[in-house]
């Protein structure tokens, strides 16, 4: 029941407890000058908690208006889960800085740091094989700017029987091979749309590696239909660059060139749809060599998927196909008893189909900002 003021009188109106939602039963103890009371809230609501219990202490010798104060948080507390799931609209949510409390920026720091990992073995009595891949990056990002340096290897050993030819010619088939690599790429938006940003990258081979050395650079401009901090991290972005690279080879080409430098340029899209840890995506690129890109092309097309396994580990999947067309190596440089180096030559085939897996381990900048712009350069 409850009072009701009516023609200048209060009188009381009745609710049968039979259709009641909320029920507050009222339990009181007394402790030295305080009466400790504790609310028990029974709700036959959907989707609102079916009970609550709290506990409010009131001054005994406080004035009526100061005890309706001390009661009335709590009051309000046990019924507003309630109410705001039988009339969201009654209901609003304000906070408010805790009396004595300093209200201060928290302590963070744009820097990151991840590691990726991945590799694969076998081994038999007379077969063995092992390759690894491993990547160290440092990276700085706000929500408007990113900066990131990475240095990367990989490796493959393989050991296996010998071949023996009709005449008599033991040709090994063993194999090593390895791969070194670093870069730095940046970039900074000048609008929720718009952003630039560049690139720098060298790598090495082994002596049977397509590279003695190369070198690259490149700057560009990237729109984005979606803001760099979108909450889901979806992604519609379309890239463009230029830049030049400097190439030495360990075999000469038909060319004839062992060295070689030109300007180049890409064309990049790429969209990932997020829901909640995992992302679906796909990239398409198109390059080449600017200024003869019947030398020097490629068409590539990479869907991936991404998982959060955890607060610091991450799942990586990914294939890519690439139809691209390069100057292959002089045919007379190539020793046809070489296994290890005829095994190399993949590079110059005009079709190219991989798959990788990789679990990455990170440890996240602190300032909680996003930024994906210019991860495709």
């Amino acid at each position: 029941m409850y009072p009701r003021r009516n023609a200048g009188r209060c009188t009381r109106l009745f609710a049968p407890r039979s259709s009641t939602e909320v029920t507050l039963y009222v339990t009181a103890s007394e402790i030295a000058l305080v009466d400790r009371l504790h609310l028990r809230f029974v709700s036959t609501i959907t989707g609102a908690p079916s009970v609550l219990e709290l506990d409010v202490d009131i001054d005994t010798r406080a004035d009526d208006d100061t005890q309706r104060a001390q009661l009335e948080p709590a009051f309000l507390r046990g019924l507003v889960l309630a109410v705001a799931t039988r009339n969201p609209a009654a209901v609003t949510i304000a906070f408010a800085t805790p009396e004595g409390a300093n209200a201060t920026e928290p302590d963070t720091s744009p820097y990151g740091l991840s590691l990726s990992l991945g590799g694969s073995g076998n081994r038999t009595e007379r077969y063995k094989s092992f390759n690894g891949y491993g990547e160290l990056g440092v990276s700085r990002l706000t929500p408007t700017m990113r900066f990131e340096a990475t240095l990367a290897a990989s490796g493959n050993l393989n050991r296996q029987p010998s071949l023996v030819t009709d005449d008599g010619t033991v040709v090994s088939l063993d194999s090593e091979q390895w791969s070194v690599a670093a870069g730095t790429e940046a970039a900074w938006l000048t609008s929720k749309c718009w952003s630039f940003g560049g690139a720098f990258k060298i790598g090495r081979d082994d002596p049977k590696g397509q590279y003695n050395y190369v070198y690259g650079a490149a700057a560009g401009v990237e729109w984005d239909k979606y803001a760099a901090d979108d909450p889901r991290g979806n992604r519609l972005s379309i890239l463009y660059s230029a830049g030049y690279k400097v190439e030495r080879y360990n075999l000469r080409n038909e060319l004839g060139e062992r060295f070689a430098h030109y300007p180049v340029h890409t064309l990049v899209a790429s969209g990932t749809i997020r829901r909640d840890k995992v992302g679906l995506g796909l990239s398409l690129s198109a390059g080449g060599e600017l200024i003869h890109p019947d030398r020097r092309h490629d068409l590539s097309a990479s869907p991936y998927v991404e998982i959060q396994l955890g607060g610091h580990v991450d799942l990586n999947l990914s294939f890519s196909i690439t139809k691209r067309e390069l100057p292959p190596p002089d045919e007379s440089m190539i020793d046809p008893a070489d296994f290890e180096l005829l095994s190399r030559l993949s590079y110059a085939e005009p079709l190219s189909m991989n798959g990788s897996l990789n679990v990455t381990i990170h440890w996240d900048r602190t300032n909680g900002a996003r930024n994906d712009r210019f991860s495709d350069i």
